[in-house]
């Protein structure tokens, strides 16, 4: 199982540790919440880590970040375009 970490920009840090629960059902299907992280600096950019069975499918559902996903993100706050991610290797 891949471990990734999801860095991004988000529009209030608070807002999104308030509604990052919400991303977590929305990405049930391809992988399962770890941990949330703030950047230590005051700044709006936020990680969180996520284990991954498969991918594939995750780099699917991120790829076109719709439906509930990305509900779940404007909710949060998060900012799509912001995103990077890295793989544990």
């Amino acid at each position: 199982m891949a471990q990734i970490i999801v860095v991004a920009e988000v529009n209030d840090v608070e807002e999104w540790l308030k509604f990052k629960a919400n991303m977590v059902p929305a990405m049930a299907a391809v992988a399962s919440d770890g941990s949330s992280y703030v950047a230590m600096d005051g700044s709006n950019r936020v990680a969180s880590t996520w284990d991954v069975p498969d991918m594939d499918a995750f780099r699917a559902a991120q790829g076109s970040f719709t439906g509930d996903l990305a509900a779940a993100a404007q909710r949060a706050g998060m900012i799509p375009s912001s995103m990077v991610m890295y793989v544990k290797k």
